[in-house]
């Protein structure tokens, strides 16, 4: 058995403009095993606002060698315990089990959707929009009609509520905002998630730091729209502990360190009859990564999974969003089978 991580920088089509910075692309590692001729491959993403690096995720990689020998020489899917993870490594978590049950099922003939419950309800799929796409409308627009919402990207600065404004003159797409903690005070979060409740907003994604969940709950005691959290919940440690400030959570793979864990995160439900709103989302990443989180879709009200859409050099094909459907080609197959030797 041999198992490698590989590099990859994974270039935007047009630069992305969040609160914390604007960024041309996001360093990615892909997990590799060989072992009987055959080969899997799983996914990390690694943006600079996050501790994990190329280097973490390989040093961790690298350690877990002997377990994931044993596992690939049975059923990891009977006993998910016993998979690699490390909560202070999600990213490479998510990556190594990805690349361990891509194996399995590949091995088999089978898909990872053959494994995961599969619902009839189809999720909302979001298509990202930032200030910087402005000059780049026409060319969203004819990515629209495959999307059920816009995902507008705030940044806390005084013009976001103006770059709604001109969003809504040229769509009627209903839209979702995520403010990736762009407000520091609570009570400018309120004025502008007042002004959204206007514009006929869906929901507000983490307006305020993700430690801040005393702010946060003060939100959603004051608006209509539901609070979602992102980066305050990763873990389902997390979830356990905060998600009483929120309206429900954004789960995504390289934040909670695989579909095991997303699924359980999922499967939480609040102790008081409150609705919890689930979504499975994701960070820049490429065919490969998406169409893993999509496994857990179909149990989800909301999939925001567009990154393929976002990014010029994907390295793996097979994944597409058509007239508001995900659909996956199987395998998901790297385009140039030489690039990570």
């Amino acid at each position: 058995m041999k198992i490698s991580v590989h590099p990859y920088f994974l270039e935007f089509i047009h630069p992305f403009a969040l609160s914390h910075g604007t960024r041309t692309g996001t360093q990615l590692a892909y997990v590799k095993i060989e072992f009987e001729g055959n080969t899997a491959y799983g996914e990390a993403s690694l943006p600079p606002y996050l501790k994990e690096t190329f280097d973490s995720v390989k040093t961790w990689v690298q350690s877990q060698s002997q377990s994931v020998l044993e596992l690939l020489s049975g059923n990891p899917f009977e006993d998910p315990e016993k998979i690699p993870f490390s909560s202070e490594n999600p990213a490479a978590s998510a990556a190594l089990q990805s690349a361990i049950l891509n194996y399995y099922v590949s091995s088999k003939g089978k898909t990872l959707f053959d494994y995961f419950d599969q619902k009839d309800a189809k999720p909302d799929l979001s298509l990202t929009i930032t200030k910087n796409d402005i000059e780049f409308l026409n060319e969203k627009s004819s990515l629209e009609k495959n999307f059920s919402h816009f995902k507008l990207k705030l940044t806390g600065a005084s013009d976001d509520v103006d770059f709604v404004k001109l969003m809504r003159s040229k769509s009627t797409l209903p839209f979702c905002i995520d403010i990736n903690q762009g407000y520091q005070k609570k009570e400018e979060a309120i004025q502008v998630i007042s002004s959204l409740e206007k514009l006929d907003c869906i929901l507000i994604e983490q307006p305020l730091n993700k430690n801040d969940h005393e702010g946060h709950y003060w939100l959603k005691q004051r608006t209509i729209l539901p609070i979602i959290a992102d980066e305050s919940i990763g873990l389902y440690d997390d979830l356990l502990q905060y998600h009483e400030a929120y309206s429900g959570a954004n789960i995504k793979l390289m934040k909670c360190g695989g579909l095991f864990q997303a699924q359980k995160m999922i499967h939480f439900t609040p102790l008081r009859e409150e609705k919890f709103m689930k979504f499975i989302g994701c960070m820049s990443e490429s065919s490969l990564g998406v169409s893993t989180a999509a496994v857990l879709a179909s149990q989800c009200q909301m999939a925001d999974l567009d990154a393929p859409y976002l990014n010029t050099n994907d390295p793996f094909e097979g994944f597409q969003i058509l007239d508001k459907k995900i659909e996956i080609a199987h395998p998901i197959k790297l385009k140039n089978k030489a690039l990570f030797k």
